[in-house]
C-alpha cells in the first residue's frame, strides 16, 4: 500500500510538467491584458470626445471671429461716440477672443484624463466672449 502511494506521488510529479504548457497564458496575465485593452479603449474614447469638443469650439471661435470683423466694420462706419463705443467693444471682444483661443489650445494639448477639467475653463471663456457681443 505504501509503495502504491509513493508510486502515485512519483507519477503525479512526473506528469505535472506536461500539464503546465508554457504557451498558454495564466489567468492573471490574461486579466492584465484585458485591463490594458480596456484602459486603451477608454483613453481612445476620451481622446475622441476631446477632439470632437475641440472641433465644435473651434467652429464657434471661427463664427465669433466673423462677428468681430463685422463689429470692426460697423465701428469704421460709425461716427463720434458710437464709433468710440464700438471700438471699445472690439477691443474687449478681441481680448476675450485671445483668452478663449488660449484655453482652446490648452484643451487640444490636454491629456485624455485631464481634458474634462480644462473643458470647463474653455466653456467659461467662450461664454465670456459671447457676452462681449450682447
Amino acid at each position: 500500500m505504501r509503495k502504491a502511494g509513493i508510486f502515485a506521488l512519483a507519477l503525479s510529479a512526473g506528469l505535472l510538467p506536461l500539464g503546465c504548457n508554457s504557451s498558454s497564458t495564466s489567468p492573471v496575465s490574461n486579466a492584465k491584458e484585458k485591463i490594458g485593452e480596456a484602459a486603451e479603449a477608454t483613453a481612445a474614447a476620451a481622446k475622441a470626445k476631446r477632439d470632437e469638443f475641440a472641433r465644435e469650439m473651434q467652429k464657434k471661435l471661427d463664427e465669433l471671429d466673423t462677428k468681430i470683423k463685422a463689429l470692426e466694420q460697423r465701428a469704421s462706419e460709425a461716427k463720434g461716440d458710437a464709433q468710440k463705443d464700438l471700438n471699445d467693444k472690439v477691443k474687449v471682444a478681441k481680448a476675450k477672443r485671445d483668452t478663449a483661443a488660449k484655453k482652446l489650445d490648452e484643451l487640444k494639448e490636454a491629456s485624455h484624463d485631464r481634458w474634462e477639467k480644462v473643458k470647463d475653463g474653455v466653456g467659461n471663456a467662450f461664454d465670456d466672449l459671447k457676452k462681449a457681443f450682447d
